[in-house]
C-alpha cells in the first residue's frame, strides 16, 4: 500500500491505495465491489469472495463535489463499469438521513421528514434501510443526478448508508458493551458519532471541524446532553486519526476510556506489514463485515 501526497488527478487527490503492481489478477465474476460516497472522500475496495480478503482498494480526498464526468471516468478507467462482479454495494455516507421507530415508518412521510430536518433546496432520491435488530428505519437522501448516473452504471447495485452498516456492526458489540459508549469515526474535515446508553442509540451525527478544540467541544456538549460520564464511558476512534496527533491527545485529556478500533478487519489486509495504522481502514472495510 502505499501514500499518496498532493497528487491531485482532476478533483480526485488520492489518500490510501493498495499498490497496483501488487494486485494480482482475479476474476471479476468470483468478488464484490464497495463504493463510498462521502461527504469529503470517495472510496472503493474489491473484496474476493472465497478468500475474503481485499484485493484493492482506494481512497481519495473531494476538494469539491465530484462531478458526473469525472466519476464516469474513474469507473471506466478502473474497468468497474463492466458490470461483470458479482454483486456491487453502495454506501452512502452522507449527512441526509433520519433513524425512525419501525412502527411509526411511512413510506409517504419520508419526503417530508427528511426536508424537515435537512431542508428542500436540493433534490434527492429518497432510499431506506431496515434495521430490524433495533426496530428503527434509516430513512436517506442521494443527490438525485447522482443516484441516476450510479442506476445506469449498476443497475443492479445494493444501496446502504454508512450509519445503517454502524448500526449492525455495533449490534453485534452489545452484549460485550458497558452502558455508556461512544463510537468516532473520522473522515477528511468531519467525523461521525454515534453514542449509545443503556443499550439504546442515543444520537448518530455528522460534525464539521478544522481545529482539534472543535472536536473537544462536539463531544463535550454530547455529553452534558446525554448526561454521561466521561470517566467511565468507553470510547472506540477510528478512521482517519493518528494517535500521535493534536486532536488524539486532546481526546484523551477529557476521555479515560479510549480506544483505537482495529479489530477482526485487519486480516482483510493484503500486506500485514503495511506500516498505515490498521484503525485507518476500519470504517472503511466495516461494510464488508455486514453485509
Amino acid at each position: 500500500m502505499r501514500k499518496f501526497e498532493n497528487m491531485p488527478i482532476n478533483n480526485f487527490r488520492p489518500f490510501l491505495s493498495s499498490v497496483p503492481d501488487s494486485i494480482p489478477p482475479y476474476d471479476h465474476q468470483e468478488a464484490r465491489l464497495f463504493i463510498e460516497f462521502g461527504q469529503k472522500h470517495f472510496a472503493c475496495f474489491v473484496l474476493q469472495n472465497i478468500t475474503n480478503t481485499i484485493i484493492e482498494y482506494e481512497v481519495y480526498q473531494l476538494d469539491v463535489p465530484f462531478s458526473e464526468p469525472e466519476l464516469l471516468d474513474f469507473f471506466k478507467n478502473h474497468q468497474f463499469d463492466k458490470n461483470d462482479f458479482s454483486a456491487v454495494v453502495i454506501i452512502h455516507n452522507t449527512k441526509e438521513f433520519v433513524l425512525i421507530p419501525s412502527e411509526l415508518h411511512k413510506i409517504h412521510l419520508e419526503k417530508t421528514t427528511i426536508e424537515t430536518i435537512h431542508g428542500d433546496l436540493t433534490e434527492l432520491e429518497l432510499l431506506n434501510d431496515n434495521l430490524s435488530k433495533w426496530e428503527m428505519t434509516n430513512v436517506f437522501g442521494v443527490h438525485k443526478s447522482q443516484f441516476q448516473l450510479i442506476n445506469e452504471l449498476f443497475p443492479s447495485a445494493s444501496h446502504l448508508h454508512i450509519n445503517s452498516i454502524y448500526l449492525k456492526a455495533i449490534f453485534k458489540q452489545l452484549m460485550e458493551m458497558r452502558e455508556e459508549w461512544v463510537k468516532l469515526y473520522f473522515y477528511p474535515s468531519y467525523f461521525n458519532v454515534v453514542v449509545i446508553k443503556d443499550t439504546q442509540v442515543q444520537i448518530m451525527q455528522s460534525f464539521y471541524y478544522e481545529t482539534p478544540e472543535d472536536v473537544i467541544y462536539f463531544l463535550l456538549s454530547l455529553t452534558e446532553q446525554f448526561n454521561l460520564d466521561v470517566t467511565t464511558l468507553v470510547m472506540q476512534i477510528s478512521g482517519l486519526i493518528e494517535k500521535d496527533s493534536i486532536t488524539y491527545k486532546e481526546l484523551t485529556k477529557y476521555f479515560l476510556n479510549i480506544e483505537l478500533e482495529s479489530d477482526d478487519i485487519t486480516r482483510f489486509l493484503i500486506n500485514d506489514e503495511d506500516p498505515t495504522p490498521s484503525h485507518y481502514f476500519t470504517p472503511l472495510f466495516l461494510s464488508a463485515q455486514c453485509v
